[in-house]
């Protein structure tokens, strides 16, 4: 076999060395002369034992090709055909060797042909496809590829196939030719002509079968095909792919495959940080130390569920959402469904962290709707508090969140975190917007008069009204308020006023120890009082930082012309249409406190005493507002498409009575009506579930959840209310414990990383100054401080910014 290698070499380097020194010929007669060779060889030798390499066919193939190339270079003209292709298109060349690699005679011949195949419709720039005796021979060597798995030929059919898909993208209405239709006969029965009627798409069935291929290249080279496919504009290849291809159906069964072959005895954490990447096999093998029985398969199943997003993202929109349903009918249904609501506490946190680790993943907008779909159901209708729910893991996903294990509640906890940053509105609706809808918890009141005469009333009989009881809290702590009288100035010095408001708001929460100017002259408008700088020592950080904070709302508010836009963008703006009654305007005087009030509220629920910022020089507060503004900018973008109005607004088929906030939001509150009682990261996992709430600019959820004074029903809980209650429950650990400030302060530094570590210095008992559960009530105390601060900086940025066009 060597020897014949070697005598073979040696003739065709004697035939090009004649052909060097024999006397030009013209290139079509030498085309021709290449041509007959090749069809000589197969007329005058029969033996099969031969292989291509030991035969000249494939110089004399090479050699049509460089002819041809040349040609089309000499000629230099678009669209111009020289003879030699002329030969090739009107004698069936290509039909031609399509039928000789067909037969695969001599063993290598089909790879041959493929090549040729490939390198002409890569090489030559004239279009080649539009002509019947090419694309009839290039759809028959479509069909010829993926016969066989795991042939020699893979390598070659592959690139065969993705240079048909390049040139069928760059011209999509070559994709036409493809698609068959076959004849119906004309003397069979009904049956049998709907049998005959279906088209087949061939260039597609091929690259499904080569994505089933044991070498990596290959298949990831045929999903890069099917990419190419169902990206196609035109309208009869995307209902070609749906329907008449087995495209959905592989796709998905692929996927629930790899999740099959998945781990589930895996901790939470190797899921979730697992790097996985579609067409990028070594990030498996990056981080060898982190790796952990079964993580091959779970890169497996995450990388192709990574190629399944990717796919819909850019696929034909019909393509993309049928595939997303079938995903959604095999994965979501038929394989996680099942794990999830399992009864086992081990089985029910891995699925979850693996549904989050998936919508972590899933960005393309068809597959990330059937995914809300699969979590929240597609119901958008009210919900109703006494009743059945009509998604059952919906239901099942909330009880969890107050599950008596930890890890259950934290898993779950997480999962509604990571829903709340999707791009998706069905997810904002069905969890927070759609009970607040119909408005309901507002309650409207008669008339100012009535009010008036009402108050009145109370004064005179020694009671107290309901917005004197509201505000009791600010009483006590009157280094936070603001004097009525400064909101009741003249309107050309009120974004002046608003302006120092503001700023008074972030001084007193920033810098408790050196009061600026202008706090101090709004503080006196109230009368004497307690002159802070006296009770602690005065920093020159804390003032740079109160400045730098003081910039940053000086800006904000110096970019209002007029007290009127000011108005606008905070919700201050009054209704003054003629045709609303006395009662429609006392409604709408209640839909826009005044930013400072609002922001005050919050900061002056809890006391100074309990804050762990009592005796520090930074608070974070600054901190706090550069990172709320970036955030709710971010939120603002999300939200644009959806056009939510503007103003809080009623629906009537929203409406519930008695009213029900929604069993998302009730939850919430429940969770944070046991702040104190649990622990550090579950209240962590809440708080940031809140600020995500608050960040999302929907005019009736701003206005219940953001708004403490506003008049609600009977029964019905607000933020306010809430954090109020837990606020006097922090009071009264206050009076009762004479160390509680300085497990407030170890608290602080065990989580700020001030201490060793927080084995040695807290949780043992004979190192430890204090026992843990005190240790984890001053934690629990840090979280109440923690969402207070927040949501005074998400006033401070929602309210300015929620109305901004």
């Amino acid at each position: 076999m060597m020897k014949k290698a070697m005598f073979h070499k040696f003739t065709s380097f004697i035939q090009q060395t004649v052909d060097v020194f024999s006397p030009n010929i013209a290139p079509h007669e030498e085309f021709v002369y290449h041509w007959k060779s090749v069809t000589g060889y197969f007329l005058d030798n029969k033996d099969g034992a031969v292989r291509i390499e030991e035969t000249a066919l494939p110089e004399h193939l090479m050699a049509m090709l460089r002819i041809l190339q040349e040609e089309e270079s000499n000629y230099g003209e678009a669209g111009t055909t020289g003879a030699c292709l002329e030969y090739l298109l009107q004698h069936r060349l290509l039909e031609t060797l399509y039928t000789l690699g067909r037969t695969d005679h001599p063993p290598g011949m089909k790879q041959l042909v493929l090549s040729f195949f490939t390198k002409t419709l890569s090489r030559i720039s004239h279009p080649l496809l539009p002509h019947i005796n090419v694309h009839r021979a290039i759809q028959r060597m479509v069909k010829a590829c993926g016969e066989t798995r795991a042939t020699p030929t893979e390598k070659e059919e592959i690139e065969f196939l993705c240079t048909v898909c390049a040139k069928i993208k760059t011209d999509p209405y070559l994709v036409n030719f493809f698609i068959e239709s076959p004849k119906k006969p004309s003397d069979v029965g009904a049956a049998s002509q709907t049998q005959q009627s279906k088209q087949t798409f061939s260039l597609v069935d091929a690259l499904l079968t080569l994505s089933h291929s044991e070498d990596a290249r290959v298949s990831v080279k045929a999903c890069e095909g099917l990419m190419l496919c169902a990206s196609l504009p035109e309208h009869s290849a995307a209902k070609a792919i749906i329907h008449q291809t087995q495209f959905c159906q592989t796709l998905a069964s692929i996927l629930c495959d790899t999740f099959k072959k998945a781990p589930l005895m895996v901790s939470p954490e190797d899921i979730m940080t697992a790097e996985a990447k579609w067409g990028f096999d070594d990030i498996s093998g990056r981080n060898e130390q982190n790796s952990f029985e079964g993580k091959h398969r779970l890169i497996s199943f995450l990388s192709w569920l990574d190629y399944c997003d990717q796919l819909i993202a850019v696929s034909n929109p019909s393509v993309g959402e049928a595939l997303a349903a079938e995903i959604h009918k095999q994965l979501l249904t038929d394989c996680f469904l099942p794990h999830i609501m399992q009864p086992s506490e081990s089985g029910a946190i891995v699925a979850t962290f693996y549904v989050n680790r998936c919508l972590r993943t899933v960005n393309s907008p068809a597959f990330l709707k059937e995914f809300c779909f699969f979590l929240l159901g597609k119901d958008r209708s009210v919900e109703i508090k006494v009743g059945t729910d009509h998604h059952p893991l919906h239901k099942r996903l909330l009880e969890r969140c107050n599950h008596v294990s930890e890890e259950v509640c934290l898993a779950t906890l997480k999962l509604f975190d990571t829903l709340l940053q999707k791009e998706e509105e069905h997810i904002y609706h069905c969890l927070l917007i759609r009970n607040l809808l119909g408005r309901n918890y507002f309650k409207p009141e008669s008339s100012p008069q009535a009010q008036k005469n009402a108050k009145k009333s109370e004064l005179d009989s020694g009671g107290t009204s309901s917005k004197d009881i509201q505000n009791q809290s600010l009483s006590d702590n009157p280094d936070y308020l603001v004097s009525p009288s400064s909101s009741k100035s003249n309107d050309k010095d009120s974004q002046v006023d608003c302006s120092k408001e503001l700023k008074n708001c972030g001084e007193g929460e920033k810098d408790h120890e050196v009061p600026s100017e202008s706090s101090t002259d709004v503080k006196t408008k109230n009368g004497p009082q307690e002159d802070v700088s006296s009770r602690r020592p005065k920093d020159d950080k804390s003032t740079r930082q109160k400045q730098t904070a003081e910039e940053s709302i000086d800006q904000k508010i110096s970019s209002q012309d007029s007290h009127n836009e000011i108005s606008d963008k905070i919700g201050c703006n009054k209704n003054v249409n003629n045709s609303k009654s006395e009662e429609e305007k006392s409604e709408a005087s209640y839909s826009g406190t005044e930013v400072h009030k609002v922001v005050n509220c919050f900061l002056s629920l809890l006391p100074e005493e309990a804050k762990s910022c009592y005796q520090t020089a930074d608070t974070g507060y600054d901190m706090y507002l550069r990172d709320a503004h970036k955030q709710f900018s971010i939120q603002e973008t999300v939200c644009h498409p959806w056009s939510w109005p503007k103003e809080s607004l009623e629906v009537t088929e929203f409406q519930t009575v008695p009213f029900f906030e929604g069993s998302f939001l009730h939850m919430l509150m429940d969770k944070l009506w046991h702040l104190l009682d649990q622990s550090y990261p579950v209240n962590l996992l809440v708080t940031a579930l809140i600020a995500r709430v608050a960040l999302v600019s929907h005019p009736n959820l701003h206005e219940f959840l953001l708004e403490p004074f506003l008049p609600t029903v009977t029964g019905t809980r607000t933020l306010y209310s809430v954090l109020n209650k837990v606020a006097n429950d922090i009071k009264h650990h206050q009076k009762t414990d004479p160390t509680f400030f300085q497990k407030l302060l170890m608290a602080r530094k065990e989580l700020l990383g001030m201490v060793p570590t927080i084995h040695r210095s807290v949780l043992d008992p004979e190192s430890s100054p204090f026992k843990c559960s005190n240790y984890f009530m001053g934690m629990r105390v840090r979280n109440c401080g923690r969402i207070l601060a927040m949501m005074s900086v998400n006033n401070q940025t929602l309210m300015p910014y929620t109305t901004i066009d």
